[in-house]
Formats: structure tokens, C-alpha cells, sequence
């Protein structure tokens, strides 16, 4: 399967088993399952990728960290790996959030999915507002 570029913004809804559909038009390429992630120190989203992509991630960014003889990196990776899950689809294209992840962002409703090129991300909609205010200077 060609790798696309998730891109858009998309209005999701969290239902109360803490489940979000992926949106539809990505929902095929994300089928065999994904990769969940809160990256530490990074934006605070859930990052959602495929774990084909996931695992070229870990080969690039990750894999050449001296985990062995550099605590910090030793850290860095584990505090990724903490926060990591893999989930499976359901039929409808749902995956599930760990309900330490959804009350770590403040989910609850509504969420917004923005695509990120190799990643989707989950957002708490106000979350997301405010940085992107944030980001462009206060006009948002």
C-alpha cells in the first residue's frame, strides 16, 4: 500500500468506552492496527501512526540512542514507551484511547484529529485552539 500524506482536520467524537473513529478516508491504510503515543515533551496529542511507520520511526529516531551508556536517552525512550499502546480497529474504524491517556489530555466529547504527514493526532479541541493561538503570535 502507497504511504499516504495524512493531512486535513477532522471533528470527532470520544465515546464514553473512550473509543474515537479514525476518519474515514484513512481508515483502510490504519486497518491491520496502530500505534498510539504521547510523545513526552512534545505537543500534547495522542500521536497515531501504522505500525509499519511506527516502527520506521523507533529505526530512525530511536534505534540510534545510546540507551545504554546515556541515561538521558536511556529515559527519553523509556518515557516513549510508557506512554505507548497498540491498538486494533474495530469495524467501524474505532480505536481505543487507555483511559490514563484520555484523562492525561483532558478527552472527554469532542476531539479533534489533525493529520501530521507520517501521523495522525488526537487533540482536545481547546487544547489545540490554544496552541495554535499560541503559535501564530495570539490571532488565532
Amino acid at each position: 500500500m502507497r504511504e499516504p500524506l495524512l493531512s486535513g482536520e477532522f471533528d470527532h467524537t470520544l465515546d464514553p468506552k473512550g473509543r474515537v473513529a479514525l476518519p474515514a478516508r484513512y481508515r483502510e491504510y490504519f486497518r491491520t492496527g496502530v500505534v498510539l503515543v504521547l510523545m513526552p515533551d512534545r505537543e500534547p496529542c495522542m500521536r497515531v501512526y501504522r505500525r509499519e511507520t511506527w516502527e520506521e520511526f523507533d529505526k530512525t529516531f530511536l534505534g540510534p540512542l545510546n540507551t545504554f551508556e546515556d541515561e538521558e536517552a536511556s529515559w527519553k525512550v523509556r518515557d516513549i514507551y510508557q506512554k505507548l499502546d497498540e491498538a486494533e480497529p474495530d469495524a467501524q474504524g474505532r480505536v481505543l484511547i487507555s483511559s490514563s491517556r484520555i484523562k492525561e489530555l483532558g478527552l472527554s466529547g469532542k476531539v479533534k484529529i489533525v493529520g501530521n504527514r507520517t501521523h495522525l493526532e488526537i487533540w482536545n479541541p481547546n487544547t489545540h485552539a490554544e496552541v495554535q493561538k499560541r503559535r501564530r503570535g495570539g490571532n488565532a
